[in-house]
């Protein structure tokens, strides 16, 4: 079974040869049409298949929202798998997203033993981590643009949260958690490496009654949105230069689903 997961789409329109307007879009799956009055187990397992690029913490929040709504709050607590996945996340953007991007050396097999490498060789890991070249060549890819400075902020900050996963540092990155506002209802926030995810869920009986997931991408990529008021500052830019910074722009919120930029 295959879901579209969407797609982001930034519209720039160009008039006498600078940018003269900008816009946002975000499609996203209908969660509530296609799992309202399926039973709510059957609906937990499918929502890593339709948001599948942090799959571990869909399912996961999908779990804990089912358990609340059940009246079986979750505590706040880290996740091991949801911290791994957001730490393989952060080491797939410095060393092999991000660098493709600028044409830089990837480095898959940092990559690899970063996300791979037991506990008792993490350490070590971070070490090599904080005198690789990769994120400081990065950062020196960059102008010196508000948007630029943003992405810099992000490599730098991508940086630190790996390497206080690979030393067990503590961290917010992987904590769980959920309540019940009422009966039947759950809500669940996964902290993933986009940022907040969160769930919520209505039942009626053992059935799905209505459920939302709001993803990292469905706030920054809203109309109106971080994204939405970041594009501003194209405006009165030639469009090679628009083009540079929205892709740019993009890679700094990095959505989880498929974008493109449009000109008209």
């Amino acid at each position: 079974m295959t879901f579209d997961p969407g797609r982001v789409t930034l519209s720039l329109t160009i008039g006498d040869g600078v940018v003269r307007c900008v816009g946002v879009t975000c499609e996203r799956p209908n969660v509530a049409r296609l799992l309202r009055g399926k039973p709510a187990e059957q609906a937990v397992l499918l929502l890593p298949l339709i948001y599948s690029l942090c799959g571990k913490a869909q399912g996961i929040a999908a779990r804990a929202a089912l358990a609340a709504a059940r009246g079986n709050a979750v505590e706040a607590h880290v996740d091991d798998e949801v911290q791994a996945e957001a730490a393989r996340e952060h080491a797939w953007k410095l060393f092999v997203d991000w660098p493709r991007q600028f044409r830089l050396a990837l480095d898959e097999t940092f990559f690899v033993q970063s996300v791979r490498a037991p506990s008792s060789e993490r350490s070590g890991l971070a070490r090599l981590l904080m005198a690789h070249p990769l994120p400081a060549a990065l950062a020196g890819a960059l102008a010196d643009t508000e948007i630029d400075q943003l992405l810099r902020g992000r490599i730098a900050g991508r940086a630190a949260a790996l390497a206080d996963w690979l030393m067990g540092r503590p961290q917010l990155l992987g904590t769980v958690t959920a309540m019940s506002p009422s009966a039947g209802v759950g809500i669940a926030t996964a902290e993933t490496a986009r940022g907040t995810l969160k769930h919520r869920l209505s039942l009626d009986g053992d059935e799905v009654a209505d459920y939302a997931v709001i993803a990292p991408t469905d706030v920054h990529f809203a109309p109106g949105g971080d994204v939405a008021n970041w594009l501003q500052r194209l405006n009165g830019m030639s469009k090679a230069n628009a083009e540079q910074q929205a892709l740019h722009l993009a890679l700094a919120f990095d959505p989880c689903v498929p974008w493109y930029c449009e000109f008209s």
